[in-house]
């Protein structure tokens, strides 16, 4: 399990809500469910590729620790299904 903190979560929902067929909904609710979340495989990628823009505009210190380790475990989860 991956956990971001409050910035954290709170920035990668506002980079999903700009990309349609994203996962913020999935996101929201869970938050409002007090749950995790559980992405489909469409979601995985268009996190993934949300995740991707957000590294090369601010790098890995810009990040955070949470989405980049969010990154990687989806990522990993998306090549194993391949």
């Amino acid at each position: 399990m991956v956990s971001l903190n409050d910035h954290e979560a709170a920035e990668l929902r506002e980079r999903l809500r700009a990309v349609p067929a994203a996962a913020e909904e999935t996101i929201a609710v869970s938050v409002n469910a007090s749950s995790s979340v559980t992405f489909t495989p469409m979601e995985k990628a268009a996190v993934v590729e949300v995740l991707d823009t957000w590294l090369e505009q601010l790098g890995p210190a810009g990040i955070g620790n949470g989405p980049a380790e969010l990154r990687e475990v989806l990522e990993g989860e998306l090549e194993g299904k391949q």
